[in-house]
């Protein structure tokens, strides 16, 4: 990831605030980033996400998005 690597500290607020937390914080993150490096990293957090065991549902709304957009962009 280039901007916002999945830290220590973001992995703790992954795992004390749950993971709709972890992923906005990303999203608060990233102003000064530019969109491919957002990019890079939004979908590096998606996969980590995944691979965590979070839906789609839950993804797209994090994300602000429908689960059906959110799947199209980032599988």
């Amino acid at each position: 990831m280039h901007g916002v690597p999945f830290s220590s500290e973001l992995r703790e607020v992954w795992e004390r605030e749950g993971r709709i937390t972890a992923v906005r914080r990303l999203r608060r993150l990233a102003p000064g980033l530019t969109i491919t490096q957002v990019d890079d990293d939004l979908r590096s957090w998606v996969g980590e996400a995944r691979r965590r065991g979070m839906s789609w549902d839950r993804i797209g709304e994090a994300l602000g998005m429908r689960r059906q957009s959110a799947w199209e962009r980032f599988s």
